[in-house]
């Protein structure tokens, strides 16, 4: 299992197309999908947690920021991004799939953001993880359009409403905590 993962996030960081397909039917790869957010949430949050205590922050400001960031990778960033792109893309443009479906797919194009635990590199992390989020984007564009099989400018616009639409939940949620 180990191994194909491996594989399967190499092709993803090369940004092959095709290994979404592969995903969207291997209904093994949901537990997959959850080990890459959990681990990329993970070294996301602890990144973020260091990089706070890097630059002077108390422990319990990094504590909250490791625990906010971890709960808003695996909740917001996959699952919720899941649900509402493929609320969108199915009802809007007629693409055909299911919540599992499109959760592995994203949960696979989340791989990039295992890079935030460089985040606490001076001047650099922000770089870093301007970059991670730049490949999780595109990444999370091929998944998309394979996983609903929609052509590029639907997936597009899937994309940018329901990142809209996570935007403003995510930004509700970090007001209330």
């Amino acid at each position: 299992m180990l191994q194909k993962m491996i594989g399967r996030i190499v092709r993803v960081v090369k940004l092959d197309a095709t290994v979404y397909a592969e995903i969207e039917q291997d209904e093994a790869a949901n537990v997959e999908a959850a080990i890459i957010v959990g681990v990329a949430s993970l070294l996301t949050a602890l990144g973020s947690a260091l990089a706070v205590w890097a630059y002077g922050g108390r422990f319990g400001t990094g504590l909250a920021t490791f625990f906010i960031s971890l709960i808003s990778g695996v909740l917001l960033n996959w699952l919720l991004w899941a649900y509402v792109t493929m609320v969108v893309g199915t009802k809007l443009f007629g693409g055909e799939t299911t919540f599992l479906k499109m959760a592995r797919t994203l949960g696979y194009a989340n791989a990039p953001r295992v890079l935030g635990i460089l985040s606490v590199i001076p001047c650099l992390g922000p770089i870093i993880g301007f970059v991670a989020w730049i490949l999780c984007l595109v990444a999370g564009f091929f998944a998309v359009r394979e996983t609903l099989d929609l052509p590029t400018d639907k997936s597009i616009i899937t994309m940018v409403v329901s990142g809209v639409v996570v935007f403003i939940l995510s930004f509700a949620v970090a007001l209330i905590l």
